[in-house]
């Protein structure tokens, strides 16, 4: 299969529209919009989530060994349209019980551990 066909099949692989929330090294907040997210397990339950591996979201989660999730709901596009402009300083948040950010008024969010991270590809 030759490269342009290869990259336009996994292109068609549907995929969600989430936001990433972590903590920094000094504590501080950090979002970040993404979309590889899959459930793997129902018990126990786990997910994966493909970070970039340059991403400060990916150097976060190394230090903390946690994230959250918040799953965005119908009329919350312009939260995705300001991580296009790089910044999620307007997005309202809330806390997990950890203290982690999530969305506030997200249709929901899940808070995750890290039990692994594999070190495969560019995410």
């Amino acid at each position: 299969m030759d490269k342009k066909a290869k990259k336009k099949v996994l292109q068609m692989i549907p995929y969600g529209a989430y936001v990433v929330g972590t903590k920094t090294g000094d504590g501080a907040d950090h979002l970040m919009f993404g979309t590889w997210l899959m459930q793997t397990s129902f018990k126990p339950p786990l997910v994966a989530f493909a970070l970039s591996e340059d991403s400060r979201t990916l150097a976060n989660v190394r230090g903390s060994k946690s994230f959250a999730v918040s799953f965005l709901k119908d009329g919350m596009q312009e939260i995705a349209e300001q991580s296009v402009e790089g910044s999620f300083k307007k997005v309202k948040t809330e806390r997990t019980p950890s203290g982690l950010p999530v969305v506030a008024g997200s249709a929901a969010w899940i808070e995750c551990r890290v039990q692994d991270i594999l070190e495969k590809g560019d995410h």
